[in-house]
């Protein structure tokens, strides 16, 4: 956190000295004979300047918070790199060198702002819908691997059950854990319903094997009951199945 504080302070300062270069620089040099010109001239270089200091900026904030750099990033940054050598290049050529008249020589300024604007925006809008996909995977997984971990609970609470009837409980629960195994863990946004309708459907397998296996003797309907709680969880894992099939 320090380091990355580090860098913005000396970025900063970098920015502020060619801010402070460029104004003296164009003033000093009579960079344009039109007004007009020097004004845009030296808004445009200026701007570019504040474009390329601020993506630093978001470089850093944004390189420390993941493992790796995204190619969002590093498009975004290209860009940006490209914006700004266009614009010097433009003022050197276009003001300087052919004296392009004021008006036309704007809005050609105009053009590469709007140009590299739309650019960052367009890979901008790319990004945040990469990362709310990544986002929603994660989740997903996320999602998939709870109801797995909470089957091996149920499946190692069945197998500490004293009793000659056990193997037929493990035999249900292992049969439910393999289900799961050969099924895509990375679901939909819209099957977030049915994923909680399933870890529901889970939890209450759960509650219900703890409150069999805290009695002395188990009732005579328990494996009915088990045996129906599996299916209404395997039926609603194969409807998901099916949902995200249709999907992809």
């Amino acid at each position: 956190m320090n380091k990355g504080k580090r860098y913005i302070r000396i970025i900063t300062i970098i920015y502020v000295a060619a801010i402070i270069l460029t104004v003296f620089s164009f003033i000093g040099l009579g960079f344009s004979e039109s007004q007009f010109r020097f004004v845009t001239s030296l808004a445009a270089v200026l701007l570019a300047e504040s474009v390329v200091y601020g993506y630093c900026i978001f470089w850093l904030r944004t390189a420390g918070s993941v493992k790796r750099t995204s190619p969002v990033l590093l498009s975004g940054a290209f860009i940006t790199g490209i914006y700004a050598a266009v614009v010097f290049v433009s003022a050197i050529v276009f003001d300087w060198l052919l004296e392009l008249p004021p008006l036309w020589y704007a809005v050609e300024q105009l053009l590469i702002l709007l140009i590299g604007g739309i650019a960052l925006a367009v890979i901008g809008i790319y990004g945040w819908n990469a990362g709310t996909e990544e986002q929603q995977v994660k989740r997903s997984l996320q999602a998939f691997r709870q109801h797995q971990s909470e089957l091996n609970e149920i499946s190692e609470l069945a197998s500490s059950w004293k009793n000659p009837e056990s193997e037929q409980l493990e035999k249900v629960l292992n049969k439910l854990r393999d289900q799961f195994k050969f099924s895509d863990p990375v679901s939909d946004s819209s099957l977030y319903a049915t994923e909680d309708i399933m870890q529901q459907q889970i939890s209450l397998l759960h509650d219900h094997v703890k409150l069999l296996l805290t009695a002395k003797e188990p009732h005579e309907n328990w494996q009915a009951e088990i045996n129906e709680m599996a299916e209404s969880i395997k039926a609603t894992l194969e409807r998901r199945n099916r949902e995200l099939t249709a999907l992809k």
